[in-house]
């Protein structure tokens, strides 16, 4: 059974059920879902988002941690505050969502935001700059030996299934 399906429009079908159980509990939680309504066209730091979903401040924190972890949330450059500190943007991994039901067979047709694809791109370039700046690379007889170190993702993330499916190419 295929798990992903590319349509036209600059979106996918997903049809992974793990996916699709984690898309539909996030957009479930009535909070969540203002979170992920208010950052699908803009990103916005944690206090904006708090401030324009009319939040309490400490669930929401947990709720927006929750949705970064798992890869709804995608981390878009940062602003400067006071005193030189630098906070985070964020934006929705989703622009639009349709979920379809036929036959007891649900999937999901998604439309990436154009700003949370651009995030995923300049993440992954910098994750691959890093990565190459901190090989250790030593010659011996003519040969290059490069020691490298596994990088660790979490399993349940938007982001692995991206790369795994190639909706984000590098």
């Amino acid at each position: 059974m295929e798990r992903l399906v590319y349509s036209n429009t600059k979106s996918v079908i997903i049809k992974d059920k793990s996916i699709i159980s984690l898309i539909l509990r996030s957009y479930a939680d009535e909070d969540k879902k203002k979170i992920l309504n208010v950052t699908a066209n803009k990103p916005r730091i944690i206090l904006d988002i708090i401030s324009a979903c009319r939040l309490p401040q400490t669930s929401s924190y947990r709720k927006i941690n929750s949705l970064i972890k798992n890869g709804l949330l995608i981390p878009d450059g940062q602003i400067p505050r006071k005193f030189g500190k630098k906070v985070r943007k964020y934006v929705s991994l989703f622009e639009n969502l349709e979920i379809n039901i036929i036959k007891n067979e649900i999937s999901v047709k998604a439309k990436f935001s154009e700003d949370a694809r651009l995030a995923v791109f300049r993440m992954m370039r910098e994750k691959i700059v890093n990565f190459n700046e901190k090989q250790n690379v030593s010659d011996y007889k003519n040969y290059q030996v490069v020691q490298t170190k596994v990088i660790s993702v979490r399993s349940d993330s938007m982001i692995p299934f991206l790369l795994k499916t190639g909706i984000v190419k590098v």
